[in-house]
């Protein structure tokens, strides 16, 4: 019923419906747009290596309701650059099942820990994350001047053991 497969140019147009979407609500949380879907996301990041990260078009009910960036930061753990769940498919755990199954499918791979960055002033995704067990602070940031977000953020970090 829910599920996450690499996005693909087929889900282009409902990704950017997505997009769209997500684009009010982290100007006002982040001071930024969401990170893009499809991209490549060299042109906004580009110390990471392509072959390393991933965009996942997350599905429910064979509906695409969402989508996430991964980056496959070292060989025991990865981190979640970006996830979006369309409005009119929140609160039905959605997101909460497919951290679940990434966390499986990157545990079987070997994998011991994931990471991520939430913006302090963005209070659903602090909840979410930390409700998903993200519960180890691993840094606080403050914006800098001429920084790409207003906010403070916060790097959370899991053990997926």
């Amino acid at each position: 019923m829910i599920r996450y497969e690499s996005s693909n140019e087929q889900d282009k147009l409902e990704l950017n419906v997505l997009f769209e979407e997500a684009k009010p609500y982290f100007n006002e949380v982040e001071g930024r747009d969401p990170l893009p879907p499809l991209i490549d996301i060299n042109e906004i990041i580009p110390e990471i290596p392509k072959d390393r990260c991933h965009c996942l078009s997350i599905f429910y009910k064979d509906k695409l309701v969402g989508w996430m960036w991964i980056f496959d930061e070292s060989d025991d753990c990865y981190y979640i650059l970006h996830m979006y769940i369309g409005l009119e498919y929140r609160q039905k755990g959605i997101a909460k099942k497919v951290i679940e199954l990434l966390d499986e499918d990157y545990r079987n791979r070997g994998f011991s820990r994931s990471e991520l960055l939430v913006s302090g002033s963005n209070y659903q995704g602090l909840k979410f994350w930390t409700g998903v067990g993200y519960d180890k602070i691993t840094f606080i940031e403050a914006p800098e001047e001429g920084a790409i977000t207003s906010s403070v953020e916060l790097g959370l970090s899991k053990s997926l053991r």
